[in-house]
């Protein structure tokens, strides 16, 4: 925490603003290690006040021990304004992205000082994982593929995605998880053609392909896979289709390195499936940044100027989805090492038939 803020100092140094106050709950828990609903940080070159209600006073004074904790009363505004004439400062930054419009009319009206939009506070901080965030990251992978492999025994004709989405839910729950990530996607059949389509009442059937995206928040952490899985024989055409998404996500996985910008790697599992000729099922990114929320930076789409680094974790889910049809994405959780990259995410890539 002493690093993290020490970082936060060096951006009010080149900002030339004397605090700023976090309101984002990740960059909040990032920087304090604070993880109650409530409450904003105020930090300035010197100080660090931690500011929430009556129910979290405790639980702040223990897990953040680098800030001074401070009530507030009637209204945390209010409070804020308190901290800041008392300290004297005049000019306070705060996170752009992250503030409601009312909430900041209610800064402009009740802090006695000019206000700074910051657009990026402990964001760029977050895309390098430390040490402690990957043996988090590791311990929530290893259990998404105890999930994965106990859900293969469990799928069947007849069961709902429903059922298959909450039996996921209660074994990742039942092995430690805080949540999970998001609303887990099971997609059989033609459904398989909607990106996140999440669990319905259908019932699975034979012959069909079932996308299963899933995952949980352990330590903090979320983690995130997608498999996708036959039931029964399956045509030569979904046979083919599969292994063209994972040839193009085994591609894209070996060829991360430091140094490449994200749309570089893109590049290389969308070349493969365009040229395989179906490019035009390939609509979305091929990845996202994962940590503390379950999309970050860095993103890895063909826009994406953002040149990976040793530390940063992110997915690798290429797709193909045609409508009527169905669909294929196979994802794994990757870390970028010093000269390469290192899976996170070890469940089989090759088609399982159940």
């Amino acid at each position: 925490m002493i690093e993290r803020l020490k970082k936060i100092r060096q951006l009010l140094k080149r900002k030339k603003i004397d605090a700023v106050i976090i309101t984002n709950p990740y960059n909040r828990r990032y920087l304090s290690g604070f993880d109650g609903s409530a409450g904003m940080l105020l930090i300035s070159l010197e100080k660090a006040f931690l500011v929430t209600d009556f129910r979290y006073v405790e639980q702040a004074a223990a897990q953040a021990e680098q800030f001074t904790i401070h009530r507030w009363q009637d209204n945390l505004i209010k409070s804020l304004a308190m901290l800041i004439d008392n300290e004297g400062w005049l000019k306070i930054g705060f996170e752009s992205k992250h503030v409601v419009c009312s909430i900041y009319d209610e800064m402009k009206e009740k802090l006695p000082v000019e206000l700074f939009s910051l657009s990026d506070t402990a964001e760029k901080q977050r895309m390098i994982k430390s040490e402690d965030e990957l043996a988090a990251l590791r311990f929530g992978t290893k259990i998404l593929d105890q999930a994965f492999n106990h859900i293969c025994s469990f799928i069947r004709p007849g069961i709902t995605e429903r059922e298959v989405a909450l039996e996921l839910e209660i074994y990742l729950l039942r092995q430690g998880a805080e949540e999970k990530s998001f609303h887990f996607i099971v997609a059989s059949g033609k459904r398989g053609a909607m990106p996140h389509g999440t669990a319905s009442t259908k019932e699975l059937t034979r012959g069909e392909l079932i996308t299963i995206d899933f995952g949980a928040v352990f330590g903090g952490y979320a983690t995130d896979m997608t498999r996708t899985v036959a039931l029964g024989a399956v045509s030569q055409r979904q046979i083919e289709i599969y292994d063209i998404v994972k040839e193009a996500q085994q591609k894209a996985s070996l060829a991360i390195k430091p140094g490449l910008k994200g749309r570089e790697v893109d590049a290389v599992a969308r070349d493969t499936i365009v040229k395989a000729g179906y490019g035009e099922y390939f609509g979305h990114g091929l990845g996202h940044g994962i940590g503390l929320e379950t999309h970050e930076e860095p993103v890895l789409n063909p826009q994406s100027s953002t040149v990976l680094k040793a530390g940063m974790v992110a997915t690798v889910e290429p797709g193909i989805y045609i409508p009527e049809w169905g669909g294929v994405r196979i994802e794994d959780m990757v870390v970028v090492t010093k000269s390469s990259v290192n899976l996170l995410t070890s469940s089989p890539r090759e088609l399982i038939i159940i």
